[in-house]
């Protein structure tokens, strides 16, 4: 559930819907007795009923209204509403640090304001014995006057306490700022919250973080692991005092960092205004890092290597920080399945208006109660050229399939087909689209727009007759329920947080039901299968939501994603790593019991789906080396053979799915 624009939350008036994270969605509202603006944190539904959780969360809230700063957001108050926990925060209008980044380069003397105020805002909270745990640019804000806080204490930890006042098996972190004892899931002290506001500093007089994978575990990875690439080789203006700063901030040993937050500002300042003399021989030495193809952001570097007998050790605590599933759905497993595409969008010019209290994950989001109405031409590109495996009659699948493709990175290279489910006569209905799903009686085809206006369409199986249902840039994984009448779709991030939402075919009677995302209809209506993080055990997998009684419970404990429901209702087909560095096809009884992997090869297989008769299985795969083509076995997982071979290697199958018509 949500509150509505005018809705009181106790004596706050909300006034606008600014975004949400794993565990909060977050308001702007106005307190009507103080008559001033608030951020209101409304903690999820799913969460209301976890003891642990909640007593954790008032330790929080406990914490943070006990830390009085200026350059800290202030914690106004904490209450329940229709038995939903929030918190009440000082509403900042203006802008993130990481939103200024990407939009300019800052000066030596603006990045010193920040360190100023930011180094002044966590050596506070250190004297409080409060470590924050997760600084990064979008965690710092920046008012319209130029004064900047610190912000998101929700991941915070006493500093000489063994228990985080969220929950004490989240491993804690951001990948491209987390430090390496975090990564490693060792005890964490002031001198992890150098290391990342020492990412942040490396951010700003770079434009480049330290370190970025190809996924958050090849990020994570990296900080343990790689030297630290010469700051000064992305931006050569930098002086060498201020270089060796940064060295020391990140060092990979925290004994070699600086004692205190103030000894490293002290050590920028000094750096940036004293004298530039010959290197210091006490300084931390820098591995330069080279790059390759010219790109910094396709960084390479010797490894140093890790005992093998930490390995293990070391890899449970990185996947453990990618498994961090309130706070961000970035784990490592499901990241590996979800290799998605940057698109190119245009970017954005507005001042926007930021609450003090975002999530570290969440993005602000669009309000959808009332869907615009759009329509569009279908798409008339030349179609690709299938590849089809000639096969028995007796063993070929009936009906039709839709699918996307992606030729590139750019929107304009992202399109959806429909094919016979033979393969033949494939052709292209929409552009600029992606994760088709074709209505029940296969006669409507509904599938996300990334060009504007973006969001949810519903069209004639043709492509003719398209029309915008929910008007939203951050939707995705749309399905229809057995009777027609309403979509179910995830909103948010993928790579980070976001809620499984429910609307009608038309776009109206918009409900938010559950954290999660890859939503799949169960043939009689009555539960949604998805993807999702338990908030305090953070075992990650398959879940079940009951529509009628608004509950969930887990099935599988494995990581899967993509959940299909076989036309019985009595299975469902997923995909999940199959514990060797494979992406591969499982199916599991509906009650979580008789998981079969059906598929075994070494590369990559999933995005599966039924054809509607429940004989045959429709999945993705790179096997065949020639991209993400399209494969179908018989529903045991016998007679698997190539049926479409439409998308070149290098294009990810993060923005592609399948869906079949009768």
């Amino acid at each position: 559930m949500g509150f509505a624009v005018g809705e009181n939350v106790g004596p706050y008036q909300i006034s606008a819907y600014l975004g949400q994270g794993g565990m909060a969605t977050i308001y702007k509202a106005h307190q009507l007795t103080l008559d001033r603006d608030v951020a209101l944190k409304v903690i999820h539904p799913a969460l209301k009923n976890d003891e642990a959780f909640l007593a954790r969360l008032n330790r929080e809230a406990a914490i943070l209204a006990k830390l009085n700063h200026p350059n800290i957001v202030s914690v106004f108050d904490f209450g329940e509403c229709d038995g939903l926990p929030y918190l009440v925060m000082r509403f900042i209008q203006g802008q993130t640090l990481k939103q200024i980044l990407q939009a300019q380069k800052l000066s030596t003397e603006r990045i010193l304001e920040t360190a100023r105020a930011i180094g002044a805002a966590l050596t506070y909270a250190h004297a409080h014995g409060v470590l924050h745990r997760d600084v990064k640019p979008s965690n710092i804000l920046i008012d319209e006057e130029g004064n900047c806080y610190l912000t998101d204490f929700g991941l915070a930890r006493l500093a000489h306490s063994s228990e985080s006042t969220m929950s004490r098996d989240m491993l804690i972190g951001s990948p491209q700022y987390i430090s390496p004892e975090q990564a490693k899931s060792e005890p964490v002290d002031e001198r992890s919250d150098i290391y990342s506001f020492g990412a942040v500093l490396y951010e700003m007089f770079t434009h480049h973080v330290p370190f970025q994978g190809d996924t958050p575990y090849a990020t994570i990875m990296a900080h343990i692991n790689d030297p630290l690439p010469a700051p000064r080789a992305l931006n050569p203006e930098i002086p060498l005092a201020v270089e060796q700063v940064l060295a020391k901030a990140l060092a990979k040993d925290r004994a070699e960092r600086y004692a205190s937050i103030s000894d490293m500002v002290t050590a920028l300042e000094n750096a940036v205004r004293g004298p530039q003399t010959v290197e210091d021989p006490n300084a931390v030495p820098i591995v330069l890092n080279p790059f390759q193809s010219g790109s910094p952001d396709s960084r390479t570097a010797p490894r140093t290597g890790i005992p093998h007998k930490r390995l293990a050790l070391i890899a449970v605590g990185v996947l453990a920080v990618c498994l961090v599933a309130v706070c961000s759905m970035t784990f490592a497993a499901l990241s590996k399945q979800f290799p998605f595409i940057a698109l190119n969008q245009p970017a954005a010019t507005s001042t926007r208006t930021i609450a003090a209290s975002v999530l570290p994950t969440a993005t602000p989001l669009a309000p959808t109660s009332t869907a615009p109405v759009a329509s569009i031409a279908p798409a008339t590109a030349t179609p690709l050229r299938p590849i089809a495996i000639p096969t028995l009659a007796s063993d070929s699948p009936r009906g039709k399939i839709a699918y996307s493709v992606a030729t590139g990175e750019r929107v304009e290279q992202h399109s959806v087909w429909i094919a016979n489910a033979n393969g033949s006569d494939a052709r292209q209905i929409a552009d600029s689209a992606i994760w088709p799903a074709f209505s029940p009686d296969g006669k409507q085809l509904a599938y996300v727009r990334l060009k504007s206006p973006d969001g949810v369409y519903v069209a004639n199986s043709d492509g003719s007759g398209a029309r915008l249902v929910v008007g939203s840039a951050d939707t995705c994984c749309v399905q229809w329920s057995p009777d027609s009448k309403r979509l179910a779709y995830f909103r948010g991030n993928l790579k980070k947080s976001g809620s499984i939402f429910t609307a009608s075919a038309d776009g109206t009677n918009v409900a938010e039901l559950t954290v999660g995302f890859n939503p799949a209809w169960s043939p009689d209506g009555n539960r949604l299968a998805y993807t999702s993080c338990h908030p305090t055990t953070n075992q990650c997998g398959l879940f079940l939501f009951d529509v009628r009684t608004k509950t969930s419970t887990i099935i599988t404990r494995d990581n899967g994603a993509n959940p299909q429901w076989s036309p019985r209702g009595d299975k469902i087909v997923y995909q999940a790593d199959d514990g060797k560095g494979h992406i591969n096809v499982f199916v599991v009884n509906a009650d979580g019991t008789g998981v079969k992997q059906l598929t075994t090869g070494k590369n990559n297989d999933g995005q599966p789906t039924w054809s509607r008769d429940g004989s045959f299985v429709f999945w993705r795969s790179d096997q065949n080396g020639a991209g993400w083509a399209i494969f179908v076995m018989r529903a045991d997982g016998s007679n698997p053979r190539l049926l479409i071979n439409n998308t070149p290697a290098s294009i990810s199958w993060g923005r592609e799915s399948l869906s079949t018509a009768p």
